[in-house]
């Protein structure tokens, strides 16, 4: 793009370093390549060259025109900016080794970790076939179930935002796919792990809501702290009906979740009144 132009700048902390980023007449928000490069050690023009050859983020490299120091005046030209969007992935790929500030090695080190971590997290269900990762979360902490959980819900949430604004057929077109295929795709991966018919929304925000009472119940026992017993109570509702996710509950098995769950807020709180939310009924499943 060579038709951009800057609208407004910001300040910018990043790695403890001040910097401007710029709001741009496309409504995205940048930061300069070589202001980063330089205040990481990093040579400009091999950071400019690796963006330039990685499909996945070189269009988010472009030349922005600015007032720059020139002599004893300034001039205008175009500077390399980089994509806020693209920075987190950006950074997950420089070698670390090349990075001359010890300090700023190290967080780029632990950074790249987290990164991978993450990665793992939010795509591992695209990766791993669904009979293997039933194997792979016994293994799993109750925190990084809970991780997973949220996750399955970004990624759905953000295929359905892609869908609505057009950006994934625009991405697909570039392979020579459709979004008709693309969905194709995901009907196909999810017959082998969720059930046709599913629990409508608000069946879902009730098992989600009594969920959380099982979770406040066992966290008020003192053996766990709130965001472990939520995340307990979850994995073991999924292991009691065979779901990855809660919201993939076969609408006939909705009374065994409300009855289930029930009995483990009674048998932790005996002798006390039962939350309305367990016996406030459910809506029908709309299919």
């Amino acid at each position: 793009m060579t038709d951009l132009q800057i609208v407004q700048s910001y300040p910018f902390k990043f790695y403890e370093q001040e910097y401007q980023v710029y709001l741009a007449s496309d409504r995205q928000f940048y930061v300069r390549l070589d202001d980063i490069c330089e205040g990481m050690g990093l040579n400009i023009g091999g950071q400019r060259r690796r963006i330039q050859e990685d499909d996945a983020i070189n269009d988010k490299l472009c030349d922005i025109p600015m007032e720059t120091p020139y002599q004893q005046t300034s001039r205008i030209r175009q500077v390399d900016c980089l994509n806020l969007r693209a920075l987190p992935y950006w950074l997950g790929t420089i070698d670390a080794k090349r990075i001359t500030d010890p300090r700023i090695r190290a967080l780029i080190i632990v950074y790249k970790r987290e990164f991978a971590e993450t990665a793992w997290f939010v795509y591992r269900a695209e990766i791993v076939p669904a009979e293997l990762m039933a194997e792979v979360e016994k293994f799993d902490t109750p925190q990084e179930l809970a991780m997973v959980e949220l996750m399955g819900q970004f990624r759905d949430l953000k295929r359905k935002l892609d869908l609505l604004s057009g950006k994934t057929a625009e991405e697909l077109a570039r392979v020579g796919l459709t979004v008709d295929k693309l969905d194709e795709r995901f009907t196909a991966l999810e017959a082998k792990i969720v059930p046709e018919l599913r629990i409508n929304t608000d069946q879902a925000r009730q098992i989600s809501q009594m969920i959380k009472a099982v979770g406040s119940a066992m966290a008020d026992t003192k053996k766990y702290g709130k965001s472990q017993a939520y995340a307990i109570a979850e994995n073991d509702f999924k292991d009691q009906f065979h779901v990855d996710i809660y919201s993939a509950l076969s609408p006939d098995r909705m009374e065994d979740a409300v009855q289930y769950l029930s009995n483990r807020w009674r048998h932790l709180k005996p002798g006390q009144p039962v939350p309305e939310i367990f016996t406030s009924g459910h809506q029908p499943s709309l299919v």
